[in-house]
C-alpha cells in the first residue's frame, strides 16, 4: 500500500474516531433519561396487587451449585417504571458473592401511581447500591409531591434463565410488568433467611420487596435509539483504533 493511501486511511480513521467519540459522549448522557410522564402507560398508574390465594408451599432452587429454600408469602403483580437498578454481577457489588447469594440477580427501584402521574420523578435523583435504593429531591415542594408509598426497591429472583435474561435487559426508564411471589429465602438447611416486605408503607432495613419472578415484561422501552447509538459508537471507536494500529 502506498504511503499516500495509508495516510488517507489514517486520516479517515481519525475522523471516524472523533465522530464516534462525540456520538458516544452524547448517547451516554441521553440513554438513561427518565421519560416524560406523558409517555407513561396507563397500567403504571395502579397499585401493586398482593393476594394470598393458592400459594405454593416452600420449594428448593439451585444456582451455581448452591441450593436455596424459597417460601412464598404472597402472590405479587407489579406495574411501574424503573428509576434505578443494580446488578448483582456488577464489579461494585461486594455482598452477593460473599454471602453465596446467586439467586438474587438484580434489584430494581420502581415508581408507580401518583409518582408517575405527577411526573415528580423528573425532578429527583435515584441511586442503587447492593440492596438499597436511595432517592433525593431538591426542595420541599418536590418532597410534598413525592409519595413514598409509590416507590419500592425490589430484590428479583428469576425463576429461570429466560426470565433472568429479560430482567437483566431492563434499564432505567423502562416501564415493566412482573408477576411472581413475595418470598423469604435462604441457603437450604441453614438458619439465615432473607425476608420480604409485605407493605409499601414501611421504611428502612427490611422494607424491600423480595420477589421470585415467574413472568417479566418490558412494556415500554426507554431511550432505545440512544442505547443503540451508544453501543454502535463504542464498537466503531474500537474498530477504528484497531485500524489505526494496523496502519
Amino acid at each position: 500500500m502506498r504511503e499516500n493511501q495509508r495516510r488517507s486511511l489514517r486520516n479517515g480513521a481519525k475522523f471516524l474516531i472523533l465522530a464516534a467519540a462525540t456520538a458516544f459522549s452524547v448517547s451516554l448522557l441521553m440513554k438513561n433519561r427518565l421519560p416524560d410522564n406523558s409517555l407513561i402507560i396507563e397500567s403504571c398508574g395502579k397499585e401493586p396487587a398482593q393476594t394470598d390465594a393458592n400459594l405454593p408451599g416452600p420449594f428448593d432452587v439451585a444456582r451455581k451449585g448452591v441450593t436455596y429454600t424459597v417460601t412464598p408469602v404472597f402472590n405479587y403483580d407489579l406495574w411501574g417504571m424503573i428509576v434505578s437498578d443494580h446488578s448483582a454481577s456488577s464489579f461494585l457489588d461486594i455482598s452477593h458473592k460473599r454471602w453465596n447469594d446467586y439467586l438474587n440477580t438484580k434489584d430494581i427501584c420502581v415508581v408507580w401511581g401518583k409518582n408517575v402521574e405527577s411526573g415528580v420523578y423528573k425532578n429527583m435523583k435515584f441511586h442503587n447500591r447492593d440492596f438499597t435504593c436511595f432517592y433525593y429531591y431538591p426542595d420541599q415542594e418536590t418532597g410534598r409531591l413525592f409519595d413514598e408509598n409509590c416507590l419500592s426497591n425490589n430484590h428479583l429472583l428469576p425463576a429461570d434463565s429466560i426470565v433472568g435474561g429479560k430482567i437483566q435487559s431492563a434499564r432505567k426508564g423502562d416501564q415493566i410488568h412482573l408477576k411472581g411471589w413475595l418470598v423469604s429465602y435462604g441457603i437450604k438447611d441453614t438458619p439465615f433467611r432473607r425476608m420480604t416486605s409485605t407493605t409499601r408503607s414501611d421504611r428502612g432495613n427490611g422494607a424491600c420487596e423480595t420477589i421470585f419472578v415467574t413472568d417479566f415484561e418490558i412494556a415500554r422501552k426507554a431511550n432505545g435509539d440512544w442505547q443503540m447509538m451508544n453501543r454502535i459508537s463504542l464498537g466503531l471507536m474500537v474498530v477504528c483504533l484497531a485500524a489505526l494500529f494496523l496502519l
